[in-house]
């Protein structure tokens, strides 16, 4: 490019990249957008036959167009036109660069032949929403583009950076900068960055302007954490009852989570299903897969549609609709995780581990005049798990009030074995494939 000139040795690396994913994380106004744009229309140099496609995505609609769209078309003028009205770009070439955001996370899916994906501001994604990316660059094993700014240990943390510090990702290229290696940053001067540092709290700063992931302020359920509540699945004992949460959707992911419930009082998230525009007709099979396999119960499902519950009584799945007390729901998880009685099974629930990441309440900025003088009720945003484990806990959590054991002594009790559970519902034909992982 010979328009533009990194401002650092970081800026240029990141430009010159050729692993197949590129992560560019770094403090705010450090340039990472402006990198993302370039390497995009780069790439739509080297690609140009009229049927290639290109994809820009953004988490919200919002940030799409007053960040990242701006940015790509500030170097585009002399290339093509954007579309306004289908929100792409149309190349003189015949190539087209389409526009999407997380809003939807199924707004990608039918894009054939992609040569690039860039994804602006990606720690913002739902896991759902990075597994349709990855899709997208599947069939021409094309390269994607993350930039974004620290948010959350989501999957960004967990699936790309942790495995790439432990050596394991070699088709990673992960750069992390802090906003004040930008030497036309306000924070490039020593003395305006001390005295940043000390009006902030120390992790916000790191996350914002250092560039350091961490965990996310004002999280719902800041007691969860992965090395104490995530544990290989197990033998679960005799008596262990199993329930289902449904969260119902099209456009917002169907999801489908089943809780087992032992005698002695612990919860464990065995499994999890997400899966975007799905008919009703789709979700009773998943259900009924669900019941088959591990002996479902009752499902406890989002009051919102009726109708649907109706449906799924009519078949034959028994359906209660959910106390959707949102507050009342969120302080009985947080209490059932804070007393050590919930678990996730280890592979069983991705989605899960990804949204409790990320699920939080507003900042005060974020707040309506009135709002101050109310229960504050989480960002509902990429939350459809969370709703299911809370529907599930507020019908599941006061059933047996026995004293919980100790879970060495869980282990010795007489049990069915989860794994056989596992086996039997890999041999169940998938017609419908969702999020569900199996070791």
């Amino acid at each position: 490019m010979s328009d533009w000139t990194p401002h650092s040795l970081k800026q240029q690396q990141a430009f010159l990249s050729k692993k197949n994913i590129m992560l560019l994380a770094t403090g705010t106004q450090w340039g990472k957008t402006e990198c993302g744009a370039l390497r995009l229309k780069d790439k739509m140099c080297e690609f140009t036959e009229p049927g290639d496609a290109f994809i820009i995505t953004s988490p919200s609609y919002k940030i799409m167009h007053q960040s990242t769209l701006p940015a790509f078309l500030r170097f585009m003028e002399e290339y093509g036109k954007y579309d306004k009205k289908f929100d792409v770009f149309r190349m003189r070439s015949g190539g087209v660069v389409y526009c999407r955001t997380g809003t939807d996370p199924d707004s990608i899916v039918g894009i054939t032949n992609v040569r690039h994906i860039w994804a602006d501001e990606a720690g913002k994604y739902s896991k759902y929403f990075w597994e349709n990316i990855q899709a997208r660059a599947a069939f021409c094993g094309c390269g994607i583009d993350l930039t974004t700014s620290p948010y959350s240990l989501n999957w960004v943390f967990r699936e790309i950076i942790k495995p790439y510090l432990a050596g394991k990702r070699p088709d990673v290229d992960y750069i992390t900068a802090a906003s004040w290696e930008n030497k036309y940053h306000s924070l490039a001067d020593p003395e305006t960055r001390r005295l940043k540092q000390i009006s902030m709290d120390p992790r916000r700063y790191n996350m914002i302007f250092g560039g350091q992931f961490d965990k996310m302020e004002g999280l719902v359920y800041d007691c969860f954490d992965e090395d104490t509540h995530v544990c290989d699945s197990f033998a679960l004992p005799t008596g262990t009852k199993y329930y289902g949460g449904i969260d119902w959707g099209y456009t917002d992911p169907f999801v489908c989570t089943v809780r087992a419930v032992t005698p002695s009082g612990y919860h464990f998230q065995v499994s999890e299903f997400v899966k975007s525009r799905m008919q009703i007709g789709e979700q009773i099979a998943i259900a009924k897969q669900k019941m088959l396999t591990y002996g479902i119960t009752k499902f406890v499902a989002d009051p919102s549609r009726p109708e649907n519950i109706e449906a799924f009584n009519r078949e034959g799945i028994p359906t209660i609709p959910a106390d959707n007390r949102i507050q009342l729901g969120v302080d009985k998880h947080y209490e059932l995780i804070a007393s050590g009685r919930f678990k996730v099974f280890k592979d069983s629930s991705p989605n899960f581990l990804d949204e409790i990441s990320m699920y939080h309440y507003p900042e005060e900025t974020d707040l309506k005049p009135d709002q101050d003088s109310k229960d504050r009720l989480p960002v509902g945003q990429n939350d459809h798990v969370m709703d299911c484990v809370r529907y599930t806990t507020m019908a599941t959590v006061n059933i047996d009030k026995r004293a919980p054991k100790n879970p060495n002594e869980i282990n010795k009790e007489l049990s069915i074995d989860h794994e056989i559970r596992l086996k039997q519902l890999k041999k169940i034909k998938k017609r419908f494939p969702g999020s569900e992982n199996f070791s």
